[in-house]
């Protein structure tokens, strides 16, 4: 991804966003974080370290939250967006660069962050170093007041996102995915991801089972030799 779109996610506090998004992550798989793309350049807003050794997030949260503190929705539920987007293991390693061209394409189809238009809303993209895992992605957080005043308008955000990341696919050369047609698989969870490598698993269950539907489904001669088909490859069925 662009390959893929981890899940869209609302919150209502900046700070802890941010926090998380520089803090070790939940498996210690956030490694090297930095701004790559913002509503400004990302030299003028990324966290300084203090002599301590930490960072100062006072200003980027502060410059975060203005627009909400402006319209009064400061600290509500769901103003804060969150969306995680992946390359693809196969794509080749993407730089900052390419990141930050990703990022700001993204933020221009959304709706949120359109080119030229200076009101749109306050967000910056977080990259973190390949991790364990190998997987290259970015965490794009904004905050949900457009610098006007107004609103952005997050009508089927996910579908727009979908449909945001296919042609940033095919401009950028990278591995294809499904249509945004409500049909594709859903992918499994970095959660998911994670345990199955701790279990020795290759992939995680769900992709199994998927595999071993699909291959009975294409061979299977009767709805007996499908199921026996599953069952051959290790999967437990209940019959209901």
């Amino acid at each position: 991804m662009p390959s893929l779109i981890d899940k869209i996610r609302k919150g209502r506090k900046a700070t802890g966003l941010i926090y998380y998004l520089y803090g070790p992550g939940k498996s210690d798989e956030h490694v090297d974080p930095h701004i790559v793309a913002g509503w400004r350049d990302p030299s003028a807003i990324e966290p300084p370290i203090k002599p301590d050794g930490k960072r100062n997030f006072r200003d980027l949260v502060n410059l975060l939250n203005a627009p909400l503190d402006n319209v009064g929705r400061l600290g509500q539920n769901n103003t804060v967006w969150h969306c995680v987007l992946s390359a693809a293991p196969d794509d080749p390693l993407l730089s900052d660069e390419h990141w930050n061209q990703i990022a700001t394409e993204f933020m221009h189809r959304m709706g949120l962050a359109p080119r030229g238009d200076h009101a749109g809303v306050r967000w910056v993209a977080v990259r973190h170093g390949l991790s364990r895992d190998g997987i290259d992605h970015i965490h794009i957080a904004g905050t949900l007041a457009r610098q006007d005043g107004t609103f952005p308008n997050l009508h089927n955000d996910f579908l727009r996102a979908r449909n945001a990341c296919l042609a940033i696919e095919e401009s950028f050369g990278l591995r294809a995915t499904a249509a945004a047609d409500c049909t594709a698989a859903v992918r499994p969870s970095r959660a998911e991801t994670e345990q199955a490598l701790r279990n020795g698993r290759s992939e995680p269950p769900r992709i199994t089972l998927r595999r071993l539907v699909q291959d009975a489904a294409a061979t299977a001669l009767s709805e007996d030799d499908f199921f026996a088909l599953i069952r051959d490859g290790g999967a437990v069925i209940r019959h209901r």
